[in-house]
């Protein structure tokens, strides 16, 4: 079913504890992210970028706060429940790739779908179409080790399209990569959200990466102090 919002993030709160210590990451994020749209969340190291991506990614639960993914209650889900749904709505891509380098480039963009159960042959072929569609189908047999930098990011938005999700997120997708790579790589994040409608969110320091986004959100200690369009 679409919603008009792929997230929407309503007084969310997140602490820490350190011993006894209470460590507030997020202090009352409020964000509506359109489904289709394409977004960036900036900030210095510390202002909380990768606690809200993994609260939005349901990686982590906030400590208070609602967080509604394509317009359901996802706050108060069990662990399986919450699994289930990033396995269908969300792509993740990381800074450090996360390939297993054991694994071929097919291999590794195949790990979603198994995850969810589609059969042999489609899981190939969807897995083919994926790496395709971000024009590595000529090294869809090599292992991370004998691809570069940039090849191995495709790799791991190819695996982050695998199941169709309505919503990828991006934490410093470019961090690891030279300025040349870093660009195409957003291209390609950007043809991905015209093409497929999917939902981008990238969270980045590097502001020239935010300017090519439709909006930048800016957040310093925990809270997003200033939106923007480039």
């Amino acid at each position: 079913m679409f919603h008009k919002y792929a997230v929407e993030l309503f007084d969310v709160r997140k602490d820490y504890f350190l011993g006894k210590i209470r460590v507030p990451a997020l202090r009352g994020v409020n964000l509506k992210v359109l489904s289709g749209d394409f977004i960036s969340i900036v900030g210095p190291s510390g202002s909380g970028k990768t606690t809200l991506l993994n609260v939005m990614g349901l990686l982590d639960r906030p400590t208070e706060g609602k967080v509604y993914i394509n317009g359901m209650d996802v706050s108060r889900l069990s662990e399986s429940e919450r699994a289930k749904v990033r396995l269908k709505y969300i792509g993740f891509t990381f800074q450090m790739f996360h390939l297993i380098p054991w694994l071929t480039a097919l291999q590794n963009v195949e790990i979603p779908l198994i995850l969810a159960g589609v059969p042999s042959k489609l899981r190939v072929k969807r897995a083919i179409e994926c790496l395709r569609a971000v024009g590595l189908a000529d090294r869809m047999n090599h292992r991370p080790g004998e691809l570069s930098g940039g090849e191995q990011q495709r790799v791991a938005i190819a695996r982050a399209i695998a199941n169709n999700p309505k919503i990828i997120l991006a934490d410093e997708p470019t961090g690891n990569l030279d300025s040349k790579t870093g660009r195409t790589i957003v291209e390609l994040l950007r043809s991905l959200n015209e093409k497929l409608k999917t939902t981008v969110i990238i969270v980045t320091h590097n502001l020239e990466v935010a300017k090519s986004t439709n909006k930048i959100y800016h957040l310093r200690d925990g809270v997003i102090v200033k939106e923007e369009e480039p």
